[in-house]
């Protein structure tokens, strides 16, 4: 089981690189969209020589405010996935090695928070059952961790 935890938990931490790299990427886009409506509206009110009005104004304000919130929370959330990948991977290492238990337990309770905050942000979909079902292996191989050396590889 400790080694099925440990090459679902890498296979998870792949997942979580490609979509951390999405999430940075989105949210530096929704960031950008952001910052820049006001200089486009500065542009079209130049161009066709018209006044802007307050609810116009008021409008801009709020996409401003909406998209760049969530372009901050999108890349943060970015920046999550990317240090989850690490914990992970070494989650994984230490599930071979049979060492760490505390720390599998950390790698799988953060594959599991991972999982459900894409769930909450995105959809609920394969991938996140892989992830979920890597960090409850995790957390069931670190209990049972008892404390003796791996054993030896068959040959």
């Amino acid at each position: 089981m400790r080694t099925a935890a440990g090459v679902i938990l890498i296979i998870a931490a792949v997942l979580n690189l490609m979509a951390s790299l999405g999430y940075l990427a989105g949210g530096g886009a929704a960031t950008a969209l952001g910052s820049g409506m006001s200089d486009i509206a500065i542009m079209a009110e130049k161009e066709s020589g018209n006044q802007m009005t307050t609810e116009q104004k008021a409008a801009i304000n709020k996409i401003q405010e909406e998209s760049g919130g969530t372009g901050i929370g999108l890349m943060a959330f970015g920046v999550f996935l990317l240090v989850s990948v690490g914990i992970l991977i070494a989650g994984a290492v230490f599930l071979f090695k049979n060492t760490k238990p505390q720390f599998i337990m950390i790698a799988g309770g953060m594959a599991i928070l991972a999982e459900v905050i894409g769930a909450l942000i995105s959809s609920f979909g394969v991938m996140n059952i892989l992830g979920l079902v890597g960090g409850i292996m995790a957390i069931i191989a670190a209990k049972s961790m008892g404390g003796g050396s791996a054993p030896e590889p068959v040959e």
